[in-house]
């Protein structure tokens, strides 16, 4: 590799591309074979009053784990929630703080429920006579002072209909 960088022509080019190349090397910490994708969980979700049009608004409150030795340094979120295969709820937020290494920070995001989504999830419900709903939560985590812009979180399962509270 030293030959390479020894065979152009000029030194600002040189110390371009080693600066580029070092760089590279410093933001691939999301790349190291250790690194984990962070964890989001809903940890709960408050009415909105209604906006144009009276969609139905929510603060959705996520709690966003970093399992890495090192600071997840969010540039913004993009969150959408799916029940029945019917997107229902999507939300966004810009204004996030970063989550110290091995930690934790609950940030809320403003989303808007599709109408038309939420009733056909509705319409499916109630014509499939299931006990549960199969749901898909997908958050895609805008990164600053990465080599990667963002990681999208991915999480899919049922929730029960005939629990007790």
């Amino acid at each position: 590799m030293t030959g390479f960088f020894h065979s152009l022509p000029s030194t600002p080019l040189r110390a371009t591309l080693l600066t580029l190349v070092l760089a590279l090397i410093g933001g691939c910490a999301a790349l190291s074979p250790n690194y984990q994708e962070p964890e989001v969980e809903v940890t709960s979700i408050e009415p909105l009053p209604a906006g144009t049009g009276n969609n139905l608004r929510f603060r959705i409150h996520l709690r966003v784990f970093n399992p890495n030795d090192t600071q997840l340094a969010l540039s913004g979120l993009y969150y959408t929630l799916s029940l029945a295969g019917h997107k229902v709820v999507t939300g966004t937020s810009s204004d996030l703080p970063p989550i110290p290494a091995y930690g934790q920070d609950d940030i809320a995001v403003d989303a808007t429920a599709s109408l038309v989504g939420s009733l056909f999830a509705a319409a499916d419900l109630i014509g499939s006579g299931r006990n549960t709903v199969p749901y898909e939560l997908e958050a895609k985590l805008g990164l600053r002072r990465s080599i990667l812009p963002s990681i999208t979180v991915r999480r899919a399962g049922e929730i029960r209909l005939d629990q007790q509270m």
